[in-house]
């Protein structure tokens, strides 16, 4: 259930983020071409304006000179010149609303130095000029970051542009400040120069900011409220499979409380053989009137000893069946003779040799009880193992050893070996090789040792031993 969990998890984590890229994808490509459009209308404004300053404006000031109204070299930047007048224009719009994008013009032969492209801007320019391509668009990086570059291309559309832009009919007033020597002019419809809008990459992904965090809060709101849903759901399994198999346990070991019981009754016969013997002793010394203090000194002391070790034997089944033992540090030999006492009777009835082979006392923190209990089913199957079999002597060996950074509890068997395709599920709920068995012993013993942080493996030592092994976490 724990993996199960885990990767619904994972699926979730997964889909949210799959979702969340394409989301914050989608407003990214919203964005560029939100940033692509500004562009473009930004740039077919200002060159609006240059039409207009080449069709309307300029023609009209010609015609103003030949009327004699303006001085035949007349020329005035602020009314003729449509580079001039495009800047001025983005000057004001970028200091009223605070622009992000800078516009620029550059051009093959600039008469004004500021205009000269750069090495990439001569480039865009020059297969602009071959006609490569009709617009230019790319994500650059300069000293400012990442800017989405845009460039437009712009030809000689009006034959009034040469009027200034030629050495021989150009204004003086034009020539004294620019100077044109040297300087060829292109034809109509030739591309002479190209306007650019760079924008930063970050302030592209504001365009729809606002948008993307309601968007993304929503969506991260619906798969926690999903994830919410999923680990309550998974909470409330883990509890109800905790509480079945704390009930499973109990019902496990009440299941063995018969047995128990028998063995109480096994062990209790000696002890009140041994009562009533002394009490018939006591009855003749009285008869034959040789009853002394002495002698009533010693009965008690006899009867004593054999009551205190049968009230000893009903506390030690009581504390096992005790349900509510918290977890402990112990040493592992404490546990195995606890077990050894408890199922003492049982032992002798069966003729049942324990050999104890303790290499390392090591300590263990865990419940102490449910150790007990897991060793008791180990030591049963042993039993009904050995009862089944001809084999003599019949023993248990029981030893514990460091391995592997591990404390391991072994218990080994000469009853037979397992077959090897019954080992594989041996562990699982409700297989048993018995005809009575419910299956459930080794599978409660397996969920018990987990819960100690433990886990019990088997194995086939050779074709008449079998080995349980009981390995804790050296925490």
């Amino acid at each position: 259930m724990r993996y199960k969990f885990q990767l619904i998890v994972g699926a979730f984590i997964f889909v949210y983020l799959l979702v969340s890229a394409l989301v914050l994808n989608f407003y990214n490509d919203l964005a560029m071409k939100d940033a692509k459009k500004e562009a473009y209308y930004v740039l077919e404004s200002i060159n609006s304006v240059r039409e207009y300053i080449a069709g309307v404006q300029r023609p009209l000031i010609e015609q103003l000179k030949e009327q004699g109204i303006l001085k035949e070299d007349f020329f005035d930047e602020r009314l003729l010149s449509s580079s001039y007048i495009s800047r001025e224009i983005y000057n004001i719009q970028k200091k009223k609303y605070n622009l992000e994008f800078d516009y620029k013009l550059v051009a093959i032969a600039p008469l004004n130095k500021a205009h000269e492209p750069n090495e990439f801007e001569a480039g865009v320019l020059h297969g602009f000029k071959e006609n490569k391509f009709k617009e230019f668009v790319k994500i650059i990086k300069d000293e400012n970051g990442s800017q989405l570059f845009v460039g437009l291309p712009i030809k000689n559309q009006s034959p009034s542009c040469l009027a200034c832009h030629s050495s021989a009919n150009a204004p003086q007033q034009m020539l004294e400040k620019y100077g044109m020597e040297g300087i060829e002019i292109p034809d109509v419809n030739e591309t002479v120069a190209m306007i650019s809008f760079k924008i930063p990459i970050r302030a592209i992904f504001t365009y729809h900011l606002q948008e993307v965090i309601v968007i993304m809060s929503a969506i991260t709101l619906i798969f926690g409220l999903f994830l919410l849903l999923v680990y309550k759901m998974h909470r409330r399994g883990e509890e109800s499979k905790k509480q079945t198999e704390q009930l499973m346990i109990h019902q496990s070991r009440l299941a063995s409380m018969g047995e128990m019981i028998g063995n109480i009754s096994h062990q209790w016969k000696q002890p009140l053989a041994q009562i009533s013997s002394a009490l018939i002793n006591l009855e003749l010394y009285q008869e034959r009137k040789k009853l002394d203090e002495a002698k009533i000194y010693e009965f008690i002391e006899e009867t004593s000893k054999q009551i205190n070790f049968m009230s000893e034997t009903v506390d030690d089944f009581k504390n096992f069946f005790s349900p509510n033992t918290l977890r402990k540090e112990f040493k592992v030999l404490e546990v195995i003779n606890q077990t050894i006492k408890i199922l003492n009777a049982t032992l002798k009835k069966y003729q049942i040799e324990v050999q104890l082979d303790v290499r390392e006392n090591f300590e263990v923190f865990a419940n102490f009880n449910e150790i007990i209990q897991i060793l008791i089913n180990i030591i049963n199957n042993a039993k009904d193992a050995f009862k089944q079999s001809y084999t003599k002597p019949r023993v248990i060996k029981i030893s514990t050893f460091l391995k592997d950074d591990r404390k391991n509890l072994c218990v080994q068997n000469n009853a037979g070996a397992i077959k090897n395709s019954f080992l594989k599920v041996i562990f699982e709920p409700h297989f048993s090789t018995k005809e009575s068995g419910s299956g459930l012993g080794l599978y409660m013993s397996q969920l018990i040792a987990r819960k100690n942080n433990a886990i019990i493996f088997a194995k086939n030592v050779d074709e008449n031993h079998v080995a349980f092994t009981i390995s804790f976490e050296n925490l």
